[in-house]
């Protein structure tokens, strides 16, 4: 037997039986301040009791907005399932989101094609903001956001305030993190550290670089210093050629906790104990950080909340409010490394 389909109730059955015209009955049900508030609740009622289910394009088209934020990723994506950072940042995120009617869109811009798809879909205006969680790595987007007045959310600090005023800024205060792991070194009485940061480029290198000196100062010279990426690997790596050209090593300041684990592994291969021989502190204190043995004193951002405010701004500059910069603070997790 043939089960005929149910005819979806639309828009115009709803106006027929509240007997009104079709743009009231919109209206109405986008809670427009024209029609009254008993029109409004009379019509809303009847929707519902009628299965009523608004279409997306025509309520974007009603009040002028897709419902849209996009979260915008410019690092490859191996490097976006790899490091636990743009999870978290992303987890506050749509949780900010949830709790309202926007939806959460992920954008992939880490090749030509897909900038070149991006930016189209900036110009068709396909979502109300854009949140960037990883706004260093490629100004071209942030231009023509700005050029189309796109409401914008940078999730990290961009070099020389760039964009402060243009568009919301949240980020952790790189420098202040840095300086707080130096000093528990420090005042572990580590008087022999070296540094391991990831790559140059990123504008929270050079930061924390300037945080770890401002406790050390000329002790850490240059070949005390070594730059690379900021997975186990990288940190495995440097910890090894630092112990081949460095005389006195009694303590390591990891710009990851990534870092920081393949420094340990490292440590330990060569017989060399943790923390008795050499502290290690890390950076972000991700869920890794407890898992390493052993288990790692660290720097805490607060990522979630991070992502969590900058989905709270995306919401309030779509309604118009300024941008604006917000920097949070962070904290030591004291744990068994130091």
């Amino acid at each position: 037997m043939t089960v005929a389909k149910r005819r979806a109730v639309t828009l115009a059955d709803v106006a027929a039986k509240a007997g009104v015209s079709r743009s009231t009955a919109s209206r109405a049900l986008n809670h427009s301040a024209r029609i009254s508030r008993e029109t409004t609740k009379r019509i809303i009622k009847l929707a519902h009791e009628m299965g009523f289910v608004p279409n997306a394009q025509g309520r974007a088209l009603a009040v002028g907005r897709t419902e849209t934020i996009a979260i915008l990723v410019t690092e490859p994506l191996d490097e976006l399932f790899a490091d636990p950072t743009y999870a978290v940042y992303i987890s506050g995120v749509t949780e900010k989101l949830g709790e309202s009617s926007y939806l959460p869109v992920l954008l992939q811009s880490s090749t030509e094609f897909e900038r070149s798809r991006v930016l189209q879909h900036m110009e068709r205006q396909a979502f109300d903001a854009v949140i960037d969680i990883s706004p260093y790595a490629d100004r071209t987007i942030l231009e023509e956001m700005h050029t189309l007045a796109i409401p914008g959310v940078l999730l990290g600090q961009m070099e020389n305030q760039l964009y402060e005023g243009v568009f919301s800024i949240v980020y952790s205060d790189d420098t202040q993190g840095a300086r707080l792991a130096a000093q528990v070194m420090c005042d572990r009485g580590r008087r022999h550290p070296v540094v391991i940061l990831g790559p140059k480029s990123n504008p929270a290198t050079p930061d924390r670089l300037k945080g770890y000196r401002s406790v050390y100062g000329d002790s850490l010279s240059e070949d005390r210093v070594f730059f690379t990426g900021w997975d186990a690997s990288a940190g495995f790596t440097a910890m090894r050629r630092l112990l081949e050209r460095v005389d006195k090593i009694d303590g390591v300041l990891a710009g990851s906790d990534r870092i920081a684990a393949g420094v340990i592994e490292a440590l330990q291969g060569l017989g060399l104990s943790v923390p008795n021989d050499v502290s290690v502190v890390g950076f972000d204190d991700h869920p890794l950080a407890k898992t390493v043995n052993p288990p790692l004193t660290t720097v805490h951002q607060p990522l979630r909340s991070e992502g969590f405010m900058a989905a709270d701004l995306a919401m309030k500059m779509i309604e118009g409010e300024e941008p604006v910069t917000k920097v949070m603070q962070m904290s030591i997790t004291m744990r068994d490394s130091l």
